[in-house]
């Protein structure tokens, strides 16, 4: 019987050209360039022909009446055969394939080839970043089109920058995580395969069940099909041989700013403190704080990935501090499998999606259904696990106890009971689970005015009494407002728009356990 085929799988720019080729380098093994056909990339695909034969209404399933499965199964012996006859050509008697836009379509791959071997090859989220968004000379012409854009679904296109690169490879890496748990999968990194070469394909070859040959890291002297218009392929004509200096450029090339805002986008990254857990804590907004490389960093991918969706963008409303603060605050850390995020009235807010887009699963209360279009399109852009609800009260469409984070960015000078508002929103939270909200505040004493057409916003006072202190959510001492920023603040936010004449702050609170 004849061994399963080799099917590797990596986000761009993680090394899988090169895995590939050091693999072709195997006496037995036969792994060419990329085959954009199959999957459903660009123009007509294998995964397209399977969908219309088994699924499609006047495909050959339905209209022949015959189990969807088979169709399968030709398909699977279309692709087998085709591979197969590639690796007979060079004298090998078994195929392997990467195409690093197959993550996308991962499902299509094993529900082919359930007995494949699969590999998972990954690389620190910012070296990632870093070699797709600075080209060097020897690949630069290849494709325009991938010199500037990400892609971070299908159909789905942003630009390339460093804050999309990192937010694709998470999005992807989350998914091959989750759809090669079912399979047959050995993961490696990119950093061992280059900085102890042998010893990672020993073990590749152990999980293949090949035996390993140390001149298979001579891939220069086998030959193997490097295309021209491959990107990867550019690299390791350049190279030769395997070069290990690439690993950890992040610590040299990115500015600390830049690191921070990166490794809180990917979550959990190898080398770089975590963001902190939720933890009680309130301010106001400061100018300092807004106009600092962090903040602004953290606003221009914000703002990146926000405009081609269709979604706002902020340069000067008071978000390009409330999100920052927040984010850095707690919101950045809320992990785990697929938490529950509710989004109180953020509207085309970037925010709920760039959380969906991480793993969670959002869903959006807003009392005007008016943005329900755009959401169904991002949501279809995405291929995110969002939903939602148009409510006409404060009341919350929601099981007690069941959602893991709330968030209501400039909200509750809106709503006209704020008590109620809470206390559905620690009903629906479940014990330790943080609210993260930001907020108008009013102080007539120092000269600031709210406009009536913009709902009521809270004096200091009436926040701490009904917001901070209130007995849903975990007592914690409030440390002092700085009044101190206010004149900067109120100077700036005036800038916005004449009526901006009051302050704008940001809490986190946390349910009581």
């Amino acid at each position: 019987m004849s061994k399963p085929p080799i099917l590797i799988f990596g986000v761009p720019r993680s090394g899988t050209t090169l895995l590939r080729t050091v693999l072709n380098a195997h006496a037995a093994i036969a792994c060419g360039p990329e085959a954009g056909w199959l999957a459903d990339h660009h123009g007509p695909n294998i995964m397209a022909l399977q969908r219309v034969l088994a699924d499609g209404r006047y495909g050959f399933a339905r209209a022949f009446r015959v189990p969807p499965e088979r169709v399968r199964r030709r398909i699977r012996e279309l692709v087998d055969g085709l591979f197969s006859d590639f690796a007979a050509s060079q004298g090998k008697a078994r195929w392997g394939h990467k195409t690093p836009d197959d993550c996308m379509h991962v499902d299509f791959f094993t529900g082919l080839f359930p007995d494949a071997k699969y590999l998972h090859l990954e690389r620190h989220p910012l070296d990632v970043a870093l070699s797709t968004v600075r080209i060097p000379e020897h690949r630069q012409g290849i494709s325009k089109w991938h010199e500037e854009n990400i892609v971070l679904a299908p159909g789905c296109a942003a630009a390339n920058n460093l804050f999309n690169g990192v937010l694709r490879w998470r999005r992807w890496n989350d998914r091959l995580r989750t759809a090669l748990g079912t399979v047959d999968c050995l993961r490696l990194t990119y950093e061992d395969m280059v900085k102890a070469p042998e010893k990672t394909f020993a073990k590749v070859c152990a999980f293949l069940d090949e035996p390993f040959a140390a001149a298979m890291l001579d891939y220069g002297q086998a030959g193997a099909i490097l295309p021209e218009w491959e990107w990867g392929s550019a690299d390791v004509r350049q190279d030769g041989h395997i070069v290990p200096g690439r690993v950890d450029r992040w610590r040299t090339e990115l500015k600390p700013e830049e690191v921070r805002v990166l490794s809180s986008v990917a979550g959990l990254v190898p080398g770089v403190a975590a963001e902190a857990p939720p933890a009680p804590s309130r301010r106001l907004a400061g100018v300092d704080e807004l106009e600092s490389p962090l903040f602004r960093n953290l606003m221009e991918g914000l703002n990146a990935f926000a405009a081609p969706l269709g979604l706002r963008t902020f340069t000067d409303w008071s978000k390009v501090w409330e999100y920052p603060w927040l984010w850095f605050h707690g919101l950045a850390a809320v992990e785990g499998p697929a938490p529950r995020i509710v989004d109180l009235g953020s509207e085309l807010s970037p925010m709920p999606w760039l959380l969906a887009l991480r793993g969670a699963h959002v869903t959006l209360i807003e009392t005007d259904p008016q943005w329900v279009p755009v959401w169904k399109k991002v949501r279809s852009a995405l291929d995110v696990d969002v939903d939602w609800k148009v409510i006409t009260g404060e009341a919350l469409p929601l099981p007690d106890a069941s959602v893991d984070a709330v968030t209501s960015l400039s909200v509750i000078e809106h709503v006209g009971d704020k008590p109620r508002a809470m206390a559905e929103v620690a009903r629906v939270l479940k014990p330790g689970a943080p609210l993260f909200m930001s907020y108008d505040l009013c102080e007539p004493a120092m000269g600031m005015t709210f406009p009536e057409w913009n709902g009521r916003a809270l004096t200091l006072d009436e926040f701490d009494r009904e917001v901070w202190r209130h007995p849903a959510f975990e007592p914690a001492e409030a440390p002092p407002w700085n009044l101190d920023d206010i004149p900067a603040f109120k100077a700036w936010h005036l800038r916005s728009a004449p009526h901006h004449n009051y302050v704008v702050g940001a809490a986190v609170l946390v349910k009581r356990r």
